[in-house]
């Protein structure tokens, strides 16, 4: 039982709510589109346990403007869209604001019956540059959601829950060329539940590789 238990968590982890962004403050140039491969550890309450379980995504950005790009990430049962704002850029720093809204459906890390989750919020990251080739990231994120069960699809809202998750992460990317950049990230996010009051944390460490290719002209 336990064995067909963690088929079934392996199988359905693409589907699994990520707090994880991957995502440093420099925007992706215009006229540049990028697209990555991560692959994350989640950490969340499952029953009375605490449970451990990879997450892998897709993720892609393109740019739109001088100072901000446009993306999302994408995983069998879910999908984010968001953009990212470059507010000030002064050698070695870079600061950003990425708002974001996504859809999930959440088989597995709900701690009760809440598979359908809607998120919106925004993250604040800041970029310090240490040479060409490596870069620190810090961020600071506020996200509402919402969690409730399958029947919110026919109109019945009992069970469902309003939510406002603070949270932070601290990452570090390697630039292997011009056009390839591999990511490592840890966060965490603290859920509370405004009709029940604080939830279990959850966190994530995770990595991504990300490679860009500029439009021809």
């Amino acid at each position: 039982m336990r064995t067909l238990w963690m088929g079934a968590l392996l199988l359905l982890a693409p589907g699994c709510l990520s707090g994880a962004r991957n995502l440093g403050a420099a925007t992706t140039p215009v006229g540049t589109t990028e697209v990555g491969v991560s692959v994350n550890t989640l950490a969340f309450e499952r029953g009375r346990e605490r449970a451990y379980l990879p997450n892998p995504e897709l993720t892609f950005r393109k740019g739109a403007g001088e100072n901000w790009d446009w993306g999302g990430r994408l995983t069998l049962l879910g999908l984010e869209l968001g953009t990212r704002h470059r507010l000030v850029e002064r050698s070695p720093w870079t600061l950003s604001v990425a708002p974001s809204a996504g859809v999930w459906y959440v088989p597995v890390t709900n701690n009760s019956t809440e598979p359908v989750n809607l998120r919106l919020g925004a993250q604040t990251l800041v970029d310090y540059r240490l040479n060409r080739t490596w870069t620190l990231t810090g961020g600071a994120s506020l996200m509402g959601g919402f969690a409730g069960p399958l029947t919110v699809f026919q109109g019945r809202f009992n069970g469902s829950h309003l939510l406002v998750s603070p949270g932070g992460s601290l990452g570090v990317a390697y630039r292997l060329n011009p056009s390839l950049e591999l990511r490592a990230e840890a966060g965490i996010e603290l859920p509370l539940d405004l009709k029940d009051g604080r939830r279990q944390p959850t966190g994530n460490l995770g990595l991504t590789l990300r490679w860009g290719r500029a439009a021809r002209r």
